[in-house]
Protein backbone atom coordinates (compact mmCIF):
# COMPACT_ATOMS: atom_id res chain seq x y z
CA UNK A 1 0.00 0.00 0.00
CA UNK A 2 1.45 3.17 -1.22
CA UNK A 3 0.37 6.11 1.33
CA UNK A 4 0.25 9.57 -0.52
CA UNK A 5 0.86 12.98 0.49
CA UNK A 6 -0.52 15.78 -1.76
CA UNK A 7 1.64 18.83 -2.21
CA UNK A 8 -0.76 21.83 -3.60
CA UNK A 9 -3.57 19.95 -2.79
CA UNK A 10 -6.10 22.78 -5.30
CA UNK A 11 -6.73 22.39 -8.23
CA UNK A 12 -6.26 19.49 -10.41
CA UNK A 13 -5.12 17.37 -7.07
CA UNK A 14 -8.85 18.24 -5.72
CA UNK A 15 -10.89 17.76 -8.95
CA UNK A 16 -8.77 14.22 -10.40
CA UNK A 17 -5.84 13.16 -8.03
CA UNK A 18 -7.30 13.12 -5.11
CA UNK A 19 -10.61 11.19 -6.13
CA UNK A 20 -8.46 8.64 -8.23
CA UNK A 21 -6.64 7.82 -5.06
CA UNK A 22 -9.27 7.15 -3.49
CA UNK A 23 -10.70 4.60 -5.99
CA UNK A 24 -6.89 3.32 -7.26
CA UNK A 25 -5.97 -0.61 -6.05
CA UNK A 26 -2.25 -0.28 -3.61
CA UNK A 27 -3.26 3.65 -2.71
CA UNK A 28 -3.85 5.61 0.23
CA UNK A 29 -4.50 9.26 0.30
CA UNK A 30 -2.84 9.82 3.72
CA UNK A 31 -1.79 13.38 3.86
CA UNK A 32 -2.45 16.73 2.17
CA UNK A 33 -1.00 20.46 2.34
CA UNK A 34 -2.31 24.01 0.71
CA UNK A 35 -0.76 27.12 2.26
CA UNK A 36 -4.18 28.44 4.10
CA UNK A 37 -4.59 25.58 7.14
CA UNK A 38 -8.71 25.96 7.11
CA UNK A 39 -8.75 24.95 3.32
CA UNK A 40 -6.46 21.99 4.11
CA UNK A 41 -8.70 21.06 7.13
CA UNK A 42 -12.09 21.36 4.37
CA UNK A 43 -10.22 19.19 1.83
CA UNK A 44 -8.75 16.82 3.91
CA UNK A 45 -12.47 15.69 5.53
CA UNK A 46 -13.39 16.11 2.09
CA UNK A 47 -11.30 13.74 0.50
CA UNK A 48 -10.83 11.55 3.44
CA UNK A 49 -7.23 12.16 4.46
CA UNK A 50 -5.64 11.51 8.20
CA UNK A 51 -3.49 14.83 8.16
CA UNK A 52 -3.33 17.69 6.92
CA UNK A 53 -0.38 20.58 6.67
CA UNK A 54 0.24 23.94 5.14
CA UNK A 55 3.76 23.68 4.79
CA UNK A 56 5.85 21.22 2.49
CA UNK A 57 8.33 20.67 5.41
CA UNK A 58 5.70 19.49 7.54
CA UNK A 59 4.22 17.14 5.33
CA UNK A 60 7.55 15.44 4.23
CA UNK A 61 8.30 15.15 8.05
CA UNK A 62 5.24 12.78 8.55
CA UNK A 63 6.41 9.30 8.92
CA UNK A 64 3.45 7.89 7.70
CA UNK A 65 3.84 9.14 3.83
CA UNK A 66 5.61 6.88 1.20
CA UNK A 67 5.19 8.70 -1.76
CA UNK A 68 4.19 12.63 -2.54
CA UNK A 69 2.00 13.88 -5.48
CA UNK A 70 3.83 16.90 -6.64
CA UNK A 71 0.94 19.31 -7.99
CA UNK A 72 2.32 23.14 -7.22
CA UNK A 73 3.24 25.41 -10.01
CA UNK A 74 5.86 24.29 -12.60
CA UNK A 75 8.22 26.68 -11.14
CA UNK A 76 8.27 24.56 -7.71
CA UNK A 77 8.47 21.21 -9.08
CA UNK A 78 12.45 21.13 -9.28
CA UNK A 79 12.41 22.62 -5.60
CA UNK A 80 9.61 20.31 -4.06
CA UNK A 81 10.87 16.94 -5.63
CA UNK A 82 14.73 17.31 -4.21
CA UNK A 83 13.18 18.48 -0.64
CA UNK A 84 10.95 15.08 -1.17
CA UNK A 85 13.42 12.83 -2.47
CA UNK A 86 16.22 13.68 0.47
CA UNK A 87 13.25 12.92 3.04
CA UNK A 88 13.00 9.82 1.24
CA UNK A 89 9.54 9.94 -0.55
CA UNK A 90 9.20 8.56 -3.62
CA UNK A 91 7.74 11.43 -6.31
CA UNK A 92 5.04 11.84 -8.63
CA UNK A 93 5.15 15.14 -10.22
CA UNK A 94 2.78 16.88 -12.88
CA UNK A 95 3.70 17.73 -15.90
CA UNK A 96 5.66 19.30 -17.32
CA UNK A 97 8.24 18.23 -15.28
CA UNK A 98 10.14 21.80 -14.80
CA UNK A 99 10.96 24.78 -16.40
CA UNK A 100 13.86 23.58 -18.16
CA UNK A 101 16.14 20.19 -18.54
CA UNK A 102 18.43 21.67 -16.10
CA UNK A 103 15.98 21.15 -13.18
CA UNK A 104 14.92 18.01 -15.00
CA UNK A 105 18.33 16.75 -14.13
CA UNK A 106 18.60 17.72 -11.16
CA UNK A 107 15.05 16.28 -9.83
CA UNK A 108 16.24 12.45 -11.74
CA UNK A 109 19.84 13.03 -9.67
CA UNK A 110 18.10 13.68 -6.49
CA UNK A 111 15.89 10.65 -6.65
CA UNK A 112 18.61 8.51 -8.22
CA UNK A 113 21.14 9.79 -5.34
CA UNK A 114 18.38 8.83 -2.30
CA UNK A 115 17.11 5.43 -3.90
CA UNK A 116 13.85 7.04 -4.48
CA UNK A 117 11.42 6.36 -7.56
CA UNK A 118 10.70 9.10 -10.16
CA UNK A 119 6.99 9.44 -12.07
CA UNK A 120 5.45 12.25 -14.84
CA UNK A 121 1.78 12.45 -14.70
CA UNK A 122 1.61 11.75 -18.68
CA UNK A 123 -1.94 10.19 -17.72
CA UNK A 124 -2.61 10.02 -21.03
CA UNK A 125 -0.17 6.95 -21.58
CA UNK A 126 -3.09 5.21 -19.65
CA UNK A 127 -6.27 5.46 -22.35
CA UNK A 128 -7.23 2.39 -23.91
CA UNK A 129 -7.82 3.91 -27.25
CA UNK A 130 -4.41 5.66 -27.01
CA UNK A 131 -3.00 2.75 -26.24
CA UNK A 132 -4.87 0.28 -29.10
CA UNK A 133 -3.35 2.94 -31.28
CA UNK A 134 0.03 2.36 -30.23
CA UNK A 135 -0.13 -1.28 -30.44
CA UNK A 136 -1.16 -1.17 -34.05
CA UNK A 137 1.80 1.51 -35.20
CA UNK A 138 4.06 -1.37 -33.33
CA UNK A 139 2.45 -4.21 -34.80
CA UNK A 140 3.05 -2.42 -38.32
CA UNK A 141 -0.49 -2.57 -38.81
CA UNK A 142 -1.19 1.00 -40.28
CA UNK A 143 2.00 0.38 -42.01
CA UNK A 144 4.54 2.90 -42.56
CA UNK A 145 3.97 6.02 -40.52
CA UNK A 146 3.96 8.89 -42.49
CA UNK A 147 2.20 11.74 -40.72
CA UNK A 148 0.18 12.14 -37.40
CA UNK A 149 -1.07 15.16 -35.63
CA UNK A 150 -2.59 15.49 -31.72
CA UNK A 151 -4.84 19.06 -31.42
CA UNK A 152 -5.70 19.56 -28.25
CA UNK A 153 -7.51 22.99 -28.11
CA UNK A 154 -9.98 25.21 -25.39
CA UNK A 155 -10.98 27.96 -24.23
CA UNK A 156 -8.77 29.22 -20.74
CA UNK A 157 -8.64 32.31 -19.27
CA UNK A 158 -5.96 33.02 -17.04
CA UNK A 159 -6.75 36.24 -15.02
CA UNK A 160 -3.42 38.89 -14.86
CA UNK A 161 -1.26 38.44 -11.89
CA UNK A 162 -1.75 34.37 -11.91
CA UNK A 163 1.58 32.32 -12.35
CA UNK A 164 0.72 30.81 -15.33
CA UNK A 165 0.78 34.46 -17.34
CA UNK A 166 4.67 34.99 -16.25
CA UNK A 167 7.20 33.57 -18.20
CA UNK A 168 9.61 33.10 -15.31
CA UNK A 169 7.16 30.91 -13.46
CA UNK A 170 5.09 29.06 -16.07
CA UNK A 171 8.07 28.66 -18.40
CA UNK A 172 5.90 29.48 -21.16
CA UNK A 173 1.89 29.29 -22.06
CA UNK A 174 -0.13 26.79 -23.79
CA UNK A 175 3.14 24.89 -25.10
CA UNK A 176 4.05 24.03 -21.65
CA UNK A 177 0.91 23.20 -20.40
CA UNK A 178 -1.64 21.34 -22.94
CA UNK A 179 1.33 21.27 -25.58
CA UNK A 180 3.52 18.94 -23.29
CA UNK A 181 0.53 16.47 -23.13
CA UNK A 182 0.17 16.25 -27.05
CA UNK A 183 3.74 16.40 -27.31
CA UNK A 184 4.41 13.17 -25.03
CA UNK A 185 1.47 11.39 -26.52
CA UNK A 186 3.58 11.56 -29.93
CA UNK A 187 6.10 10.77 -28.67
CA UNK A 188 4.57 7.46 -26.76
CA UNK A 189 3.02 6.37 -29.99
CA UNK A 190 6.11 7.05 -31.83
CA UNK A 191 8.52 7.17 -30.72
CA UNK A 192 11.88 10.23 -30.25
CA UNK A 193 11.82 13.21 -32.05
CA UNK A 194 14.69 14.28 -33.92
CA UNK A 195 14.26 17.76 -35.20
CA UNK A 196 11.78 20.53 -33.85
CA UNK A 197 10.44 23.81 -34.81
CA UNK A 198 7.59 25.59 -34.32
CA UNK A 199 5.47 29.01 -33.78
CA UNK A 200 3.80 30.69 -31.03
CA UNK A 201 1.96 33.94 -30.48
CA UNK A 202 -1.00 35.74 -28.27
CA UNK A 203 -3.21 36.21 -31.01
CA UNK A 204 -6.18 37.59 -29.35
CA UNK A 205 -5.30 37.94 -25.82
CA UNK A 206 -2.27 40.39 -24.28
CA UNK A 207 -0.50 37.99 -21.92
CA UNK A 208 2.91 37.50 -21.45
CA UNK A 209 2.98 33.85 -22.68
CA UNK A 210 1.24 32.07 -25.94
CA UNK A 211 -2.19 31.67 -25.89
CA UNK A 212 -1.80 29.11 -29.21
CA UNK A 213 1.10 27.17 -30.63
CA UNK A 214 1.80 24.79 -33.13
CA UNK A 215 5.00 21.98 -33.43
CA UNK A 216 6.18 20.11 -36.40
CA UNK A 217 8.69 17.18 -35.23
CA UNK A 218 10.57 15.01 -37.47
CA UNK A 219 10.45 11.24 -35.85
CA UNK A 220 13.04 8.96 -35.10
CA UNK A 221 11.01 6.24 -37.45
CA UNK A 222 10.79 9.22 -40.56
CA UNK A 223 6.92 10.29 -39.64
CA UNK A 224 6.18 14.17 -39.15
CA UNK A 225 4.14 15.01 -36.04
CA UNK A 226 2.50 18.46 -35.40
CA UNK A 227 0.83 19.62 -32.21
CA UNK A 228 -1.53 22.34 -32.44
CA UNK A 229 -2.67 23.78 -29.09
CA UNK A 230 -4.66 26.92 -27.80
CA UNK A 231 -6.55 28.67 -24.86
CA UNK A 232 -8.64 30.63 -27.26
CA UNK A 233 -10.41 28.33 -28.92
CA UNK A 234 -13.87 27.28 -27.53
CA UNK A 235 -15.02 24.82 -29.69
CA UNK A 236 -13.60 21.76 -30.11
CA UNK A 237 -12.90 18.56 -29.32
CA UNK A 238 -9.03 16.87 -28.68
CA UNK A 239 -8.18 15.07 -31.51
CA UNK A 240 -5.48 12.33 -32.57
CA UNK A 241 -4.81 11.27 -36.09
CA UNK A 242 -2.27 8.78 -37.29
CA UNK A 243 -1.91 8.38 -40.73
CA UNK A 244 0.07 5.33 -42.45
CA UNK A 245 0.66 2.97 -45.42
CA UNK A 246 -1.89 0.90 -44.58
CA UNK A 247 -4.07 2.40 -42.19
CA UNK A 248 -5.62 5.29 -40.40
CA UNK A 249 -6.72 6.08 -36.62
CA UNK A 250 -8.32 8.98 -35.72
CA UNK A 251 -9.48 9.88 -32.12
CA UNK A 252 -11.55 12.75 -31.11
CA UNK A 253 -13.20 13.03 -27.31
CA UNK A 254 -14.30 15.32 -24.66
CA UNK A 255 -16.49 13.38 -22.21
CA UNK A 256 -16.55 10.41 -24.25
CA UNK A 257 -13.79 9.04 -26.94
CA UNK A 258 -14.52 7.60 -30.52
CA UNK A 259 -11.65 5.84 -31.98
CA UNK A 260 -12.40 5.51 -36.56
CA UNK A 261 -10.08 2.22 -37.71
CA UNK A 262 -9.56 2.41 -41.03
CA UNK A 263 -7.99 -0.57 -41.79
CA UNK A 264 -8.51 -3.25 -45.58
CA UNK A 265 -11.11 -0.96 -46.92
CA UNK A 266 -13.45 -0.87 -43.42
CA UNK A 267 -14.04 1.78 -41.26
CA UNK A 268 -14.65 0.53 -37.38
CA UNK A 269 -15.58 2.31 -34.39
CA UNK A 270 -15.00 1.78 -30.93
CA UNK A 271 -16.18 4.05 -28.60
CA UNK A 272 -14.78 4.27 -24.35
CA UNK A 273 -16.71 6.87 -21.66
CA UNK A 274 -14.79 9.01 -19.05
CA UNK A 275 -12.38 7.42 -16.75
CA UNK A 276 -10.07 9.51 -14.79
CA UNK A 277 -6.91 8.41 -15.86
CA UNK A 278 -5.15 9.45 -12.58
CA UNK A 279 -6.85 5.97 -11.27
CA UNK A 280 -4.62 3.37 -13.90
CA UNK A 281 -1.34 5.99 -13.59
CA UNK A 282 -1.47 5.56 -9.97
CA UNK A 283 -1.99 2.09 -9.78
CA UNK A 284 0.54 1.64 -12.65
CA UNK A 285 3.35 3.85 -10.42
CA UNK A 286 2.45 1.78 -7.03
CA UNK A 287 3.52 -1.56 -9.07
CA UNK A 288 6.96 -0.09 -9.97
CA UNK A 289 7.80 1.69 -6.49
CA UNK A 290 6.89 -2.58 -5.45
CA UNK A 291 9.13 -3.53 -7.66
CA UNK A 292 6.43 -5.22 -9.63
CA UNK A 293 6.69 -3.46 -13.07
CA UNK A 294 8.75 -0.84 -15.53
CA UNK A 295 7.98 2.69 -14.98
CA UNK A 296 6.73 3.85 -18.35
CA UNK A 297 6.46 7.42 -16.98
CA UNK A 298 9.68 7.83 -15.46
CA UNK A 299 11.90 11.01 -15.32
CA UNK A 300 13.64 10.58 -18.58
CA UNK A 301 9.87 10.80 -20.52
CA UNK A 302 9.54 14.04 -18.07
CA UNK A 303 13.11 15.47 -19.37
CA UNK A 304 12.74 14.05 -22.98
CA UNK A 305 9.50 16.23 -22.92
CA UNK A 306 10.76 19.57 -21.64
CA UNK A 307 13.89 19.13 -23.79
CA UNK A 308 11.54 19.15 -26.97
CA UNK A 309 9.27 22.21 -25.39
CA UNK A 310 12.56 23.93 -24.86
CA UNK A 311 13.48 22.97 -28.58
CA UNK A 312 10.18 24.34 -30.12
CA UNK A 313 10.95 27.83 -27.88
CA UNK A 314 14.23 27.93 -29.21
CA UNK A 315 12.95 27.45 -33.12
CA UNK A 316 10.68 30.78 -32.30
CA UNK A 317 12.98 33.07 -31.53
CA UNK A 318 14.11 32.01 -35.12
CA UNK A 319 16.55 29.45 -34.79
CA UNK A 320 14.63 27.51 -37.84
CA UNK A 321 14.81 23.57 -36.97
CA UNK A 322 16.08 22.58 -33.71
CA UNK A 323 17.87 19.23 -33.53
CA UNK A 324 17.65 17.07 -30.07
CA UNK A 325 20.45 15.56 -28.86
CA UNK A 326 20.30 12.31 -27.39
CA UNK A 327 19.43 12.32 -23.41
Amino acid sequence: MIRWGIIGAGGIAHRRAMPAMIMAENNKLQALMVRDLDRAKQLAREHGAESYYNSVESLLSDPNVDAVYIATPVYLHCKHTIQAAEMGKHVLCEKPMAINTDECRKMMDACNENGVHLGICFLLRFAPYFIKIKELVENYELGEIIQARASFLKSYNIQDGIWRRDPTRAGGGVLMDMGSHAIDLLCYILGDALRVTAFTGSQTTDWEVEDTAMVLMQMAGGAFAIVDTSFVIPYSETMLEVYGTKGTALVTGGHNWKLKLYLNNEMKEEVWTYENLYKPLLEHFSKHVDDKGDNIISGISGFKNVQIISAAYQSVTGKGAVSISKA
